[in-house]
């Protein structure tokens, strides 16, 4: 009979329990500070610590302090989009009450920005985005209850060290304690190894198997990395050095090598070693101890996936690379327990061999029970997806190693849960290619196919919800811009670009037909007001629009006919003719002057003048003489008295401008 196997988390994701088989943690029964007013965010906080953490909401800072003191320990969580604070003040002030309270803020890109330097410092342990999500929370509230955790109990008994308001809070509220629960490592050690020694006495195969089944990995608190780095409570900051160029270089070379998974190999070209040398240079480089933390993440990562695939000389070296970029890590005692039985399974399966069929088949089982509860571990932390080390490819692994298994078919459904809900708050955050993708993760999985297929249709409603509110906006807008005579101009911001839009879009849209309409004759009226102004360019492309935009061709041709013969006389009215192309009508030569004619002085004057649509003239001035002086004036007086037909171009009479000479010559010469 095969053994039982770990429960691969069967809750439904809409249940608001905690999953089954999940082992109290040192996290367990942490207090909850939350700062916030968005109800949406609060329900989604309860739903994601799932009644491991208490959830208490302040009405404002005050009333958060005193939960505080209550409290003696917890998290304070604040959502910078309250109206009533400004964020970096309210951090501040927790941060310098409740100096061993992890505060995590929540917000948007310019909210972490704002509070950059207190991240850097440690004042907010964690900074969350948004949009948020339901496993993301649980993941850095879990990372704050351990830093909680780890911190020495504060004196929060003490008025000195409150302000007057808090210490006030504190004795009315003496009497309530909220429960506070701490569990001794050291304990938890003691106890693993005495039932590790029991387990290896009684059967490696089933001491393996228990091993597994009870998870012991999960009751050990692990320190989140970002706490190796920060001064102790009560020890001085250090004073920032000034950067060494040799010292940056090793961390960047270290850096490169963990992205490229050179973690304990080749010889001196390896994170482990690069970042010890980094901290020899500088004990206490927050930049190393941070890399040699992530650094032996990974080590201990290699070495269950090759514990998985039974590689045991790889798994001890990597183990043995693991210990020695962190010796005190409290997850070494456990992978070498886990060597330790792998190695004994697999001499006594070597002195069994000739139990065959039986043999292969309790191998396949514990192979299944790997599979089942890293698929288990990966959904709690969040790693649904996303490359060989996530929930669903040991899912997937499982279920082509024993595809019947009932264990298989509860971690298909669990993991198609939490795919199913976090489609939903993608759709809730208006984003449904992501929810797209989610759901036909989801359905490949191949089971709850109602449950996909509900969501399946809210999507499809709600991008049709979003395509008729933005085919609403973009009538709106049009209106708008029509209403503001911002017909063609900006041409990013017009009422013609929104017209066109949602003509592209929906050419039978309701109400489309008559902003067209309006559009066009909008843009009529102002083909006429630009001609008038004489901007004959930008009246033709008023023209070209109403067109588009569906006027009448009658009108348009007749507002460009129009057109045509204010531009026509535009151009002739800038000509200036000869006089003699014009009929005149009166016309009294220019007197010669008596003062000349009695000298016997002869010459010529050019004038140039207007012949108005009436047939009058005016405007006349000389514009060269010989001799200066001398005939110019009675030029200028015959012109006054002169008259002709007017010019008729596009069949209406237009104001000419006309040159001319005029001689003046004495009789016999």
């Amino acid at each position: 009979m095969a053994p039982k196997r770990a429960n691969a988390g069967a809750t439904a994701p809409d249940e608001p329990q905690a999953a089954p088989g999940r082992p109290a943690t040192a996290t367990a029964g942490a207090n909850v500070i939350v700062l916030a007013e968005d109800v949406t965010l609060l329900e989604l906080l309860k739903h994601a610590l799932d009644g491991r953490q208490r959830v208490w909401r302040a009405d404002n800072a005050l009333h958060a302090a005193d939960l505080l003191v209550a409290a003696h320990s917890g998290i304070v969580f604040i959502d910078a989009a309250l109206p009533a604070h400004e964020t970096p003040t309210l951090v501040d002030r927790l941060h310098e009450q409740f100096p061993d309270f992890p505060i995590v803020v929540t917000g948007r890109r310019d909210d972490e920005l704002e509070l950059g330097d207190r991240i850097s410092s440690g004042a907010v342990f964690r900074f969350l985005h948004k949009p948020v999500s339901a496993d993301r929370v649980r993941n850095f509230m879990d990372a704050a209850a351990r830093r909680q955790g780890e911190q020495p109990d504060a004196n929060l008994s003490s008025s000195s060290t409150l302000p007057a308001a808090s210490a006030r809070a504190l004795e009315s509220v003496r009497s309530i304690r909220l429960p506070h629960i701490r569990l001794d490592p050291v304990r938890i050690r003691r106890a693993l190894r005495i039932f590790v020694a029991i387990a290896v006495a009684v059967v490696a195969v089933w001491a393996l198997t228990s091993l597994v089944r009870q998870k012991p990995w999960e009751k050990i608190s692990i320190p989140d990395i970002t706490a190796l780095a920060p001064a102790q409570k009560d020890e001085p900051v250090p004073t920032p050095k000034r950067a060494d160029p040799a010292l940056s270089r090793l961390l960047s070379t270290a850096g490169i090598a963990l992205s490229q998974g050179r973690l304990a190999e080749p010889e001196g070209q390896n994170a482990v070693e690069l970042y010890r040398r980094a901290l020899l240079a500088d004990p206490g480089n927050v930049e190393a101890l941070r890399g040699l933390a992530r650094t032996t993440d990974e080590l201990l990562l290699r070495v269950e996936q090759l514990l998985l695939a039974q590689d045991l000389p790889a798994a001890a070296g990597a183990l043995d690379a693991a210990r020695s970029a962190d010796p005190a890590n409290p997850r070494l005692e456990f992978f070498s327990a886990q060597l330790v039985h792998e190695r004994d399974r697999l001499q006594g399966a070597s002195s069994v061999a000739a139990t065959g069929g039986a043999a292969a088949e309790q191998a396949q089982d514990e192979r299944l029970n790997r599979l089942l509860t890293l698929a288990d571990e990966r959904m709690r932390r969040g790693r649904l997806v996303g490359g060989a080390d996530s929930a669903e490819s040991y899912v997937l692994e499982a279920r082509d190693t024993r595809p019947g298994d009932a264990g298989v078919q509860q971690a298909m459904n669990a993991l198609s849960g939490r795919m199913l809900l976090a489609a939903n708050e993608a759709m809730k955050d208006g984003d449904m290619i992501a929810a797209t993708d989610w759901l036909d993760r989801a359905a490949s999985l191949g089971v709850d196919g109602r449950s996909v297929a509900r969501l399946r249709a809210e999507i499809e409603s709600a991008r049709l919800a979003t395509v008729q509110e933005d085919r609403s906006r973009l009538l709106a807008l049009a209106n708008q811009r029509i209403a503001q005579g911002r017909l063609l101009d900006p041409p990013g911001d017009s009422a013609r670009h929104y017209v066109d839009l949602l003509s592209a879009a929906d050419p039978g849209y309701s109400g489309l037909a008559e902003t067209a309409a309006l559009l066009a004759e909008a843009l009529l009226d102002d083909s006429g007001r630009l001609m008038r102004d004489q901007r004959y360019a930008d009246a033709e492309a008023a023209l070209a629009a109403a067109g588009s935009a569906g006027a009448r061709k009658s009108e348009v041709a007749s507002a460009r006919s129009a057109l045509n013969s204010a531009r026509a006389r535009a151009v002739a009215s800038q000509e200036i003719l000869p006089e003699g192309a014009l009929t005149k009508i009166e016309h009294q030569p220019a007197k010669y002057p008596v003062r000349a004619a009695s000298r016997g002085i002869q010459g010529w004057v050019d004038v140039q003048f207007t012949v108005a649509a009436d047939g009058s003239t005016r405007d006349a001035f000389v514009t060269d003489s010989s001799p200066a002086g001398s005939f110019e004036q009675a030029v200028l007086d015959a012109v006054q008295g002169w008259r002709y037909q007017p010019r008729i171009v596009a069949g209406k009479p237009l104001d000419q401008r006309v040159q001319l000479r005029v001689r003046f010559e004495l009789a016999g010469n």
